[in-house]
Order: structure tokens, then sequence, then C-alpha cells
């Protein structure tokens, strides 16, 4: 069995990006069997819009800036600030928006989607929050399990 890759902080720096929505760019880092690792670049006032994942848990680590993750379910809602270090787990289920709130700096944080396998992309729209992204173009590209 060869030796795989080992892939560190300084590797997002070298992935190519590709734009997901106005201001919201994704690079996959690593996929290894049921599990994708990818790093997004998030501009000023740009995001991925109000969604869930039904079997796929999303797992975030703050890279660069400040990003705000918006969730709702069943066990409340609420808004958690993800900045450089930080880490949050969205599990399956429940309705998130991931924001850059800043007017002049661009945020990065790294997903982990386990598992990939399955991964879908569901438009919801909150019951309790307001959305920061009313612009939903973002959601054609996120249908194919490669996305």
């Amino acid at each position: 069995m060869g030796q795989r890759r080992v892939v560190t902080i300084e590797d997002i720096t070298r992935v190519a990006l590709e734009s997901r929505r106005p201001g919201c760019d994704k690079g996959v880092m690593h996929v290894e069997g049921p599990v994708q690792s990818a790093v997004f670049r998030v501009a000023p006032g740009s995001g991925v819009p109000v969604h869930l994942h039904s079997a796929v848990y999303d797992l975030f680590i703050g890279v660069k800036g400040l990003l705000e993750i918006r969730y709702e379910g069943q066990q409340g809602h609420g808004t958690f600030e993800l900045r450089a270090g930080g880490f949050c787990a969205m599990p399956p289920g429940v309705k998130h928006e991931i924001f850059n709130p800043s007017l002049t700096e661009e945020a990065f944080f790294v997903s982990v989607h386990a598992p990939h396998e399955g991964y879908d992309f569901v438009p919801v729209d909150f019951r309790e929050l307001e959305p920061a992204l009313a612009d939903r173009r973002y959601i054609a590209t996120q249908r194919s399990p490669s996305a």
C-alpha cells in the first residue's frame, strides 16, 4: 500500500477555487471514501444560502476572518460566529446559512462533508430567523454529488 498525500494548512492557498455563487468560491482539497474536505473563500456580504442536508454532517473550521453560521433546528436557533481556529459541527436536518458580515474582509473556512456519499443540498427557508442571503443562484450548482 502506497503512502497517500499529506494535506496541510499551506495547501489551502494552492487549491484551485471554483465560483459557486457571486463572492463564494469552493476548492476541494481532499476526497477519501465517504469524506470530502474543501476550502471556501467568501467575499464580504456573500456566503452560502439557507439549506440543510438530510444525512450529512457539515463540519466547519474557521481559517481567516469572521463568518456567521445561522442555524435553525428542533433544538432551537441562533448564530454562531466562526473565527480562525473555531469549529462548528452542523448535524443533518438542521437548516443553516453561512454569511460573511464584513464590509471589507474576505473570509476562509474549511468544510468537511461527512459522509460525502449521499450528499444533498436541500434549499429551505428559516421560520424564526431572517436570512442574510436572499439570492438562491448558488443552489443550481449544488445538486450533483460532485458538488
